[in-house]
């Protein structure tokens, strides 16, 4: 067997392709880092935390002032206008149903003889 230089040798192909392969790889991960470096993206990020940080601080700050201030009070009985309400306000509150409203009933069966409508 002869030794001829030109002859392809796969063992060694692949050994120097893997080879050449990871050295793009690192020197990929080296350039992206730098990039990354120089752009300040993690610099962005934190800003960015912080800022979400504040603004939910603001909000459970305002939520808590409204909630802890007090309802403006009533204003006193003789103050209030007659029958609770204004012009279109009625008299006076129904008591309860009569002969000539007698309400509704939810879910009365037609088939019920022995229950008298109120």
């Amino acid at each position: 067997m002869s030794s001829d230089p030109d002859r392809d040798d796969p063992k060694e192909d692949l050994k120097q392709g893997l080879s050449l392969l990871w050295r793009a790889a690192r020197k990929t991960a080296v350039d992206l880092r730098k990039d990354i470096d120089r752009t300040s993206v993690g610099k962005a990020i934190d800003d960015a935390g912080r800022e979400l940080v504040r603004a939910a601080s603001n909000v459970v700050g305002r939520l808590g002032a409204e909630l802890s201030k007090e309802p403006p009070p009533a204003p006193p009985r003789e103050d209030r206008p007659e029958g609770g309400g204004g012009p279109d306000a009625p008299a006076a509150r129904p008591t309860g149903p009569t002969p000539e409203d007698p309400g509704f009933r939810i879910a009365v069966d037609p088939e019920d003889k022995d229950e008298k409508p109120r």
